[in-house]
């Protein structure tokens, strides 16, 4: 009997035995709210913000963190859901989550829901997803939050919102909304990729539950291929166990599945790695693609905000498919393609990620092939790119600096073909 894919990849994960990770995360939360303070999360898209606050939610784990039904009343409200709506609509949608019926009620009417809630001795908390929506909404205002702040003040309500940004950034995106000291009453919670352990748990547990646990050379591999994206890792091992489940073997990934499964997980990625890039200005674009030339070990503010991005880790890439995407960027000032990179105005290079020393006329041959991949370069072609306004025609001298050039990068230098009579072409197929 084919076994169920126990990975999630297609949106937030509901049920709390699927949940992995976040251990330090949800210690941190459920202190808070049972000491009754409200709580701010952020982080980048698709890093598990809504499953958190499903997880939380859960009657079983919030009867575990002494915040179970006998306490608390808990509501779920999405902020897309509530894009370009009223105040009214918002009060509603909190007391429909209470039992009420009506799309729509009055001020009066919801601190009457909260105040029965109080005369109950049960807490309300209000988790809030997509914060930014709300924060954004014109028809919402600043009145909106001061009421809300008001009775988060006299009675047993908290807040949780989830948002990409933190709420300072939101705050200052919409200052005559987000002036309201509503804003003021939240402890910071940023979520970043996960631990090691965590990732590696997440992949070791899911494929156990599923009947097919992972060898430790898919793990390695998968590790490589992901790192500690929590949805990298979702999409990536779930193409892994389809695999395994296809194949009928024990846990170790062929040759060919490996090949399948990372182009799978890259096609499955790419609208979510395209988000990511498009997010970037064009500073961290550059020391994104460039960080084989230069490390990210010098903290400039470009590398702080690709690592808040969770886009670096440990002075490199996050995994291997974000590096994949990367290099088929175009990147104002570098030219990028297969193992090559080339800073065209600081004239550095890297092979297959690492820093090669090359003279500035290897530079410059190198910089002529990766303008013209897949094509034949000439040796006059050659002659007038690296010795502009020369006359003196010398073949062996162009030969030569392609023999140089070869060796300088190492067992790649043999992408750089001879075709005899005709010229040079670099093949990167």
């Amino acid at each position: 009997m084919a076994q169920n894919n126990p990975f999630f990849h297609r949106g937030p994960v509901r049920d709390p035995t699927y949940f992995s990770g976040r251990a330090r995360e949800v210690e941190f939360l459920a202190d808070l709210l049972r000491q009754g303070q409200s709580v701010a999360i952020s982080g980048p898209r698709r890093f598990g913000k809504t499953s958190l606050l499903f997880y939380l939610a859960h009657p079983d784990v919030a009867a575990a963190h002494a915040l179970g039904d006998d306490t608390t009343r808990r509501v779920y409200l999405d902020g897309g859901m509530l894009d370009g709506l009223n105040e009214e609509w918002f009060y509603g949608a909190v007391d429909r989550a209470l039992g009420g019926t009506a799309d729509t009620i009055s001020y009066p009417r919801f601190v009457e829901r909260l105040r029965t809630l109080a005369a109950q001795n049960l807490r309300c908390i209000l988790a809030v997803d997509e914060f930014e929506l709300i924060a954004a909404n014109p028809r919402f205002g600043r009145e909106l939050f001061n009421r809300l702040r008001g009775l988060a003040g006299q009675l047993p309500l908290q807040f949780i919102t989830a948002s990409k940004d933190p709420l300072v950034q939101l705050t200052f995106a919409h200052p005559e909304t987000l002036s309201s000291p509503f804003f003021n009453m939240f402890a910071p919670l940023s979520l970043t990729v996960l631990a090691d352990d965590e990732a590696v748990d997440l992949l070791v547990g899911l494929s156990t539950r599923g009947g097919r646990p992972f060898a430790p050379d898919t793990l390695d591999f998968l590790f490589e291929l992901a790192g500690p994206h929590p949805l990298f890792l979702q999409v990536a091992g779930y193409h892994a166990f389809a695999a395994l489940r296809s194949e009928r073997t024990e846990g170790t990934l062929s040759t060919e599945a490996r090949v399948a499964v990372r182009s799978q997980t890259l096609a499955d990625l790419a609208p979510h790695l395209h988000y990511y890039w498009n997010s970037l200005d064009p500073e961290a674009r550059y020391t994104l693609a460039a960080v084989p030339l230069y490390g990210s070990e010098e903290r400039s503010s470009a590398v702080e905000r690709l690592y808040t991005a969770g886009l670096l880790r440990r002075g490199t890439y996050l995994g291997g498919v974000l590096e994949t995407f990367v290099r088929h960027q175009q990147v104002e000032g570098l030219l990028q393609d297969g193992p090559f990179i080339l800073d065209v105005h600081r004239g550095l290079a890297a092979v297959c990620g690492k820093l090669v020393h090359l003279t500035p006329t290897e530079l410059a041959a190198l910089r002529l092939f990766l303008s013209r991949p897949g094509h034949i370069v000439t040796l006059e072609a050659m002659e007038a790119a690296l010795w502009p306004g020369e006359i003196v025609a010398d073949p062996e001298r162009a030969r030569g600096v392609v023999k140089k050039l070869r060796a300088a990068l190492g067992p790649a230098g043999k992408a750089i073909i001879n075709y005899r009579g005709q010229g040079y072409l670099l093949s990167l197929a």
